[in-house]
């Protein structure tokens, strides 16, 4: 009983809400997809769009003409809800200072050096003793836990020029997760492109 006057709370409070000028994207994540489709089967509340993880379907996309706040509102009891956000194309950085063109004297001492110390693998010692690793302590990570850094890792920072002459041929495609697509890269997402070889941006996915 409890549950069915709280339904009808839901759907007066939908019907008085004022509607916004155009349905929002936002993308959900939930570990209940059913309940979240009984959600946005009710009148004026939401159109679930698209899954965003395969067949998963634990990451999705819906359009709302509510106001996000009230959307927030309806989601949170609904079972197995755990975040959402609104579907936009952000700025993840602010001023880029990369010079143009790059300069000739990046990475310039290229002197062989073992990497990581006391083994046979030789690299460029501007590679081996970049500033940012001496920060963070590669090195003594490396010899703490007895690892050489070879192999494949994952690279979570998509914010590099893919086309750099020291990245280029050694990182693998990413994937976008937002968009649900092959060859992702936060390139398509900075305004203005920072550098040469950027592609021009893609439309957003709700774009009509």
């Amino acid at each position: 009983m409890k549950r069915r006057m709280g339904w009808a709370g839901i759907i007066i409070a939908l019907l008085w809400a004022a509607p916004t000028k155009a349905d929002t994207g936002v993308i959900v994540r939930t570990t209940n997809l059913q309940a979240l489709q009984v959600l946005c089967a009710l009148p004026t509340t939401c159109t679930v769009v698209r899954g965003l993880d395969g067949t998963l379907g634990q990451l999705v996309l819906i359009t709302t003409p509510l106001p996000l706040q009230t959307l927030l509102g309806l989601l949170q009891p609904v079972t197995g809800f755990v975040s959402a956000e609104v579907n936009q194309v952000i700025s993840l950085v602010g001023p880029l200072l990369v010079p143009s063109p790059l300069p000739a004297t990046l990475m310039q001492d290229r002197t062989p050096v073992p990497y990581p110390a006391n083994s046979t693998t030789m690299v460029w010692n501007s590679y081996a003793n970049q500033q940012a690793s001496a920060i963070v302590e590669v090195q003594k990570a490396q010899s703490t836990f007895n690892v050489t850094g070879t192999g494949i890792v994952a690279d979570i920072d998509t914010g590099v020029d893919p086309n750099h002459p020291v990245l280029q041929g050694v990182l693998l495609p990413g994937y976008d997760y937002t968009r649900n697509q092959p060859n992702g890269s936060e390139l398509n997402d900075v305004t203005p492109c920072p550098f040469s070889s950027c592609p021009p941006p893609p439309p957003p996915p709700w774009h009509k």
